[in-house]
């Protein structure tokens, strides 16, 4: 699949999402708060600008890799124009590298679609498909981590792309 054709996929595929969750009851119970204290925050709110270019991305993603953190959590927001609850704050779960649970943050309770959430590796994956198809990539790395923390992938402001912002980062 053509980096072109993979951003454009997933951005259809956020679009319909969002707006199948907009017509549907897209909750149900489920709490993430026992245990949250416990965990490490990771996050301490210090960050970069990055360039965006491929080789950042990529270099960027494979530290990430390396590190091995595959079961963690952290708050999301999406910002696009994509309508439905997909721009609502989250609290995302990720259990062996893949999201397990998502719960919305104004309701507390655990989103039904979490196919609409990335984890943080397929957050760079996104960038560095928009980016090799010769795209716009605009990021804030978190200085410590090394992940973005504020991530455009595509043009927002021209109704083509995707705003992500992370924060709260938790190791379980």
């Amino acid at each position: 699949m053509s980096a072109h054709l993979a951003k454009s996929t997933r951005l259809a595929r956020l679009i319909a999402a969002g707006l199948a969750i907009a017509g549907a009851a897209g909750c149900s119970d489920g709490s993430p708060a026992p245990g949250l204290g416990a965990h490490q925050v990771l996050i301490p709110g210090d960050t970069i600008t990055g360039s965006g270019q491929l080789s950042e991305l990529q270099d960027r993603r494979a530290a990430w890799v390396a590190r091995g953190i595959n079961d963690y959590r952290f708050q999301l927001q999406i910002s696009c124009f994509c309508g439905g609850d997909i721009t609502r704050p989250v609290l995302v779960e990720v259990r062996g590298s893949a999201v397990a649970k998502v719960w919305d943050l104004e309701t507390g309770k655990q989103v039904a679609n979490t196919a609409l959430y990335l984890t943080i590796t397929e957050l760079f994956d996104d960038a560095i498909a928009m980016r090799s198809g010769g795209g716009n990539v605009s990021v804030a790395y978190d200085q410590a981590l090394g992940i973005p923390i504020r991530l455009e992938v595509g043009t927002i402001a021209n109704d083509a792309g995707v705003l992500y912002f992370l924060s709260a980062l938790i190791r379980l």
